[in-house]
């Protein structure tokens, strides 16, 4: 039996334990001190502060941020600061099962410790969709005129941004479809404006201009309905108000574009059940795909292959990343985890191309290659990205590839000790998901307004 996905056993989460606990902190009792016995204040109903909840397949994290104003002006944010970075493991009962009151507590702990650290727990919270679950894809809308001397209007705007965001899902559905047959009914928890073209010309406000066309290019990210109403149940039983979702591999290209050359880039975010591969452009992610495959399945065939426990094989795998060899257990000795991890890299690498076909099918791809996520740490992982193996018909050139880190991440300030203790890599996903959710709920002007509704429309 395969393992169950997070977006699955949110959906089996049942009782409301949980709620009455934020109810009674609500209430001023019980968990709203610290660990060095300091109450917690709850932020007041207008506070800008936001909790991310991030559910992994390996780990739960959760982030506490608020945005930074330029000035006197509330509307003209400037960085995101983070207070707070919580993390608890996901609970494996078994190598099959997870018990949903288990995890409920577990999501429970990491949105502790982030209060904790913050010294404030917020009202509001945006979750993460699970990567696994969520497609990005990149649509264009085309409006021909009938008037081409006549100002454009906002409704004529509007229509070509419609029309690009049903491009974009449509393409969204197909590769859903290709990847677990049939789906239902999506949901778009997100969208990025990436080139508004009048005729031939590209603008950044079309309207009041002339001409015979309007050109939209939209990207969406999208995931099923089922997925959308778990975390929304989610964010009930801990009694938090929800704001919105936020789809991490959008949030990667939100958070690094003003780093990403003219070319763009490509995110691969290695997680515990999965890998997702996005392509970015400097107006955000273009393209996201999944490939079930992650560190998860290199603990169990080491488990397979040694005999040892899934916590002897994890701890294994942690000194393996950490070059402690020396202290490897008896029962797994340095050369056969190194067998054990460079097959599992080349089964990886061939998962991964199938992907990066797909999101080389118009052009071939930048040549800047980003690592995220707990398997960007492993040496054999970055190994076959870099070696001969790896086929160079996807990229324009050989792709420099690196790790991406919390200093790649634009927009983001907070102590280090606030930051968390996670290894950049590891935590640089979630800490975007807290950029994304400050710029979802920031005041936009009138283009960005009719972006946001692409959303629910």
């Amino acid at each position: 039996m395969p393992r169950q996905t997070v977006a699955e056993l949110l959906g089996r989460i049942g009782g409301s334990g949980l709620a009455a606990i934020r109810r009674r902190v609500v209430a001023g009792l019980d968990r709203n001190r610290d660990a060095g016995g300091q109450s917690n204040l709850i932020a007041s109903p207008g506070s800008s502060l936001l909790s991310v909840i991030d559910c992994g397949t390996g780990l739960i994290k959760a982030v506490v941020v608020e945005p930074e104003h330029r000035g006197d002006d509330l509307s003209n944010h400037g960085q995101v600061r983070v207070l707070g970075v919580g993390v608890a493991p996901m609970p494996v009962t078994s190598a099959t099962d997870v018990d949903p009151g288990e995890l409920l507590s577990s999501v429970e702990r990491a949105l502790r410790e982030a209060e904790d650290v913050a010294g404030t727990i917020p009202r509001r919270a945006m979750l993460a969709v699970p990567s696994a679950q969520t497609v990005v894809a990149l649509g264009e809308g085309t409006v021909i005129r009938p008037s081409p001397s006549a100002p454009i209007t906002r409704d004529e705007l509007a229509e070509a941004m419609s029309l690009a965001r049903s491009a974009a899902l449509a393409k969204a559905r197909e590769y859903m479809r290709e990847e677990r047959g049939d789906v239902s009914d999506l949901r778009v928890v997100s969208a990025a404006l990436f080139s508004i073209m009048v005729d031939t010309q590209s603008v950044t406000e079309a309207v009041g201009l002339t001409g015979a066309k309007i050109t939209v290019s939209l990207a969406v990210a999208a995931t099923e309905m089922a997925v959308y109403r778990n975390l929304r149940g989610l964010a009930e039983r801990l009694d938090l108000e929800l704001v919105g979702v936020v789809a991490v591999p959008a949030a990667l290209g939100s958070a690094v574009r003003t780093n990403v050359p003219p070319s763009g880039a490509v995110v691969i975010d290695i997680g515990a059940g999965s890998t997702t591969i996005a392509r970015i452009g400097q107006g955000g992610t273009e393209l996201s795909l999944s490939v079930p495959i992650g560190t998860n399945a290199l603990e169990d065939h080491l488990v397979a292959e040694s005999g040892l426990t899934s916590s002897q094989s994890r701890e294994t795998l942690n000194r393996y990343v950490s070059g402690d060899l020396g202290k490897i257990s008896r029962s797994a000795n340095r050369d056969h985890v190194q067998r054990v991890a460079t097959f599992f890299a080349s089964v990886w690498r061939d998962a991964v191309e199938v992907r990066l076909a797909e999101l080389a099918r118009e052009r071939p791809l930048p040549p800047l290659v980003w690592l995220c996520g707990g398997g960007a740490r492993l040496p054999d992982l970055r190994g076959v990205l870099t070696g001969p193996a790896w086929r160079s018909e996807y990229f324009d050139q050989p792709p420099v590839v690196s790790v991406l880190g919390t200093e790649d991440l634009v927009d983001l300030c907070g102590e280090p000790e606030r930051l968390g203790q996670l290894h950049g890599s590891v935590i640089a996903p979630s800490l975007a998901l807290g950029i994304a959710a400050i710029q979802a709920i920031a005041p936009t002007d009138d283009v960005s307004s009719l972006v946001s509704r692409m959303q629910s429309s």
